[in-house]
């Protein structure tokens, strides 16, 4: 069981990262003239730091691009993108 325990931990991570990644990706789909990344905190309930690194990871992946100051989705359907 503790093996079970550990291997969890090691890729709970990973899946929180997703689901933070899923969830700003279905905001922004409600707004596509886009957000700033305190509005996409304020709306997430994420912290300043876990909603700064799910929009960088977006952002690197191509998923989103900024518009001044506001992040908006690459392409209207990314239900084709795939977390990694």
């Amino acid at each position: 069981m503790r093996d079970d325990q550990e291997r969890f931990r090691r890729y709970r991570p990973r899946a929180d990262v997703e689901q933070r990644r899923r969830l700003i990706v279905a905001l922004l789909r409600q707004h596509p003239d886009g957000l700033t990344a305190r509005e996409i905190g304020e709306a997430t309930g994420l912290s300043r730091h876990l909603t700064a690194s799910a929009v960088s990871g977006l952002f690197t992946r191509g998923v989103l691009h900024k518009r001044g100051h506001r992040y908006v989705l690459a392409a209207q359907d990314c239900s084709l993108y795939i977390f990694r």
